[in-house]
């Protein structure tokens, strides 16, 4: 019964510490950033000019080359006996085109003496330019099928390096048909790509930085050499090609790179730290410290983007506000805070014994 009359204890109520900035309108510096791969400035897809079967391949994807080095070879014995044919043919027509040369010089010294008729004249040598046609042709037909002997042989044709081989011994394959890809040495280029509602944004010409995902926060300049004027019929977007001169070692073919292009024209805006975004009622906004009341209340904030480790609002709040940035996720509405760093009230004292 003694117990049931006393006093209930009064709450203590809980005020937690937190850490706060007092925002203001600063300048925007944002960039769209792009995923791309280091490429080179030229690149070629070779194959061989005759169709074969491949019997050998000299090298491996990495290698670097030099021009005129062989890269791979056809069986050429189709394309030999095809050479030895046409040398057969050469001669039989070499033995025609003599025949009907000493058939119009005789004919022609007798129609000199008069033995022989105007009509046989021509006769022999409408022969003779048909023999002698024959002959120039399957010499240009010889000279060809020389060519195509030759061209059983695949040579790089510049210095670089292989990137790819799209075919192994054994294959049979076409006139053509791609067999190395080769990356030209020489400039650097980044690749990537521009979707549709960005595209108006990049232009020929302007700076950019590029940086490499194995890079950390280095950054390269960069400038836009190419942008396609026609999306692709697949992704709908635009490619892009960014050239870095005097790009580092570091910088190697098929590396994953990034593309920063800088937003421009853009208004100054209140930045505030990523940590102190909070969710209330499936609104996205942050705490504001109420310096009379000692407490926090929630408010709504539109954002325009991210930069850096910091997020760009753009209404909800203005200069002046003091935003929570730490502590953040453990707080309600109305909850008492006191700020760290910031002076605390002595305790009382308690008075003296008269």
């Amino acid at each position: 019964l003694l117990v049931a009359c006393k006093p209930a204890p009064v709450p203590v109520e809980d005020v937690r510490a937190v850490r706060t900035i007092t925002v203001g309108a600063t300048p925007t510096t944002t960039a769209n950033t792009y995923a791309g791969e280091v490429r080179a400035r030229y690149e070629s897809t070779l194959g061989f000019r005759v169709a074969g079967k491949l019997i050998s391949r000299q090298v491996n994807v990495g290698e670097q080359v030099k021009a005129g080095q062989v890269l791979a070879r056809l069986d050429p014995k189709d394309l030999q006996l095809g050479d030895a044919a046409a040398v057969a043919q050469v001669a039989a027509a070499q033995s025609q085109f003599t025949v009907t040369k000493n058939d119009l010089e005789r004919v022609t010294g007798l129609f000199a003496k008069g033995y022989a008729s105007k009509g046989e004249l021509d006769r022999y040598t409408t022969q003779y330019e048909a023999a002698k046609a024959q002959l120039e042709a399957v010499k240009a037909q010889r000279d060809q099928i020389a060519n195509q002997a030759s061209y059983s042989t695949l040579a790089a044709d510049a210095d670089g390096v292989v990137t790819a081989v799209l075919a192994e011994s054994g294959t049979v394959v076409a006139a053509g048909q791609p067999v190395v890809q080769l990356a030209r040495g020489g400039a650097i280029e980044v690749s990537a790509a521009i979707p549709e509602d960005r595209v108006n944004t990049v232009r020929e010409g302007m700076a950019v930085q590029v940086s490499l995902w194995s890079g950390g926060d280095k950054t390269y300049p960069g400038t836009v050499r190419e942008l396609s004027l026609a999306a692709d019929p697949l992704t709908r977007t635009y490619a892009l090609r960014v050239s870095v001169p005097n790009a580092p070692t570091e910088m190697k073919l098929r590396m994953t790179a990034s593309v920063a292009i800088p937003l421009e024209g853009l208004p100054d805006l209140i930045h505030i730290p990523a940590a102190s975004m909070v969710t209330q009622g499936g609104k996205a906004g942050v705490w504001v410290f109420d310096a009379k009341a000692g407490a926090v209340a929630f408010r709504a904030v539109e954002f325009a983007g991210v930069q850096g480790n910091e997020v760009l609002a753009t209404a909800g709040l203005k200069a002046g506000d003091v935003v929570v940035t730490a502590g953040a996720a453990y707080l309600r509405e109305g909850q008492k805070v006191r700020l760290l760093g910031a002076p605390q009230p002595a305790p009382a004292t308690p008075a003296a014994k008269g």
